[in-house]
């Protein structure tokens, strides 16, 4: 059984990296600056899954379930029309991404401001990181169907043939794309279209799979590969690559759509809370205090001694 994530970790951390690229000089320089950390963070919304019960609903929707369609609508709207444990039910990514959007506006405009609102540096990278994370999967078709990850259908781990095995394939003769952030002026009309836009394309993901698989002298779809010290059963080079050039080459498309989407995001989020200095209007972290870090471990370690380090004075 193939577990399914969303893009795999390489890729979700590279859609940050590739977004910083497409963002105008206004913010360029700060996003850049915090590069490093806005990739390590951008897989933080997978890692909750394992601790937070919430947090696994917030990365799809089951378009399917809503046999007669189901319109833009903000949360409390699609809460009266549906229930809140039905919404929850069958994923709630599109009200996921514009209520991080609607924080993220909310910090970046507090930059500046000295008191006890004022944005903080960690919190801005926090939600830009889940925003980003969110994004990305609302460009993946199977995180906006039930069938994920082919279990109606005979076709158990399509979900990361698609998001991760075929770009671990063929990354590397992607021809790339250039990408450029533009403003947002509706929010909500953006996410909901790009969700349609991928769930326009469930079909033909799951059709071409079978389609490859039955193909005379087709290759062979699993084979095993040593990951370190893992030997894993996974979808073979040959039959990724026959794949993805079935599929017109989806996953790079849909990936660069994504990094583009996600800078732009990113790019309207800080118009839309007055364009303020990210770079010098932030409440940076406090200086660590080494002492005081030592004295707190030392307690946990030992929590029974009544002898501590001293704590250095505040």
């Amino acid at each position: 059984m193939v577990t399914c994530s969303s893009w795999g970790f390489t890729p979700h951390r590279e859609l940050h990296a590739v977004a910083i690229t497409a963002l105008p000089s206004p913010v360029f320089g700060f996003f850049k600056a915090h590069q490093h950390e806005l990739m390590v963070r951008a897989v933080d919304a997978d890692k909750r899954k394992h601790s937070v019960k919430e947090e696994a609903a917030r990365h799809y929707i089951d378009i399917d379930h809503y046999s007669v369609g189901i319109p833009q609508c903000g949360w409390h709207e699609a809460c009266i029309r549906y229930s809140e444990d039905t919404l929850r039910s069958r994923g709630i990514l599109p009200w996921r991404i514009e209520r991080v959007y609607n924080q993220l506006v909310v910090e970046m405009s507090n930059c500046g401001v000295s008191d006890s609102s004022e944005a903080s540096l960690d919190r801005v990278l926090r939600l830009s990181a889940d925003l980003g994370h969110y994004i990305g999967d609302a460009h993946v078709p199977l995180h906006t169907t039930s069938n994920y990850n082919g279990q109606f259908t005979d076709q158990i781990g399509i979900h990361a043939l698609w998001e991760t095995h075929v770009y671990e394939t063929t990354r590397a003769y992607w021809s790339g794309q250039r990408i450029k952030a533009v403003y947002i002026p509706d929010i909500r009309d953006w996410i909901w279209s790009r969700i349609m836009s991928s769930n326009a394309n469930v079909k033909e993901v799951l059709h071409m799979e079978k389609a490859v698989r039955k193909r005379v002298g087709a290759p062979d779809v699993w084979g095993y590969r040593t990951r370190g010290r893992t030997l894993s059963l996974i979808p073979t080079p040959g039959f990724c690559e026959e794949y993805n050039d079935s599929l017109g080459g989806m996953v790079e498309k849909r990936f660069y759509m994504a990094a583009e989407g996600i800078a732009s995001v990113w790019y309207s989020a800080w118009v839309d809370a007055g364009a303020p200095d990210l770079e010098n209007g932030l409440n940076k972290p406090k200086h660590r205090n080494l002492m005081n870090e030592l004295s707190h471990f030392l307690r946990a370690l030992f929590p029974n001694q009544k002898e501590h380090v001293g704590e250095a004075p505040k």
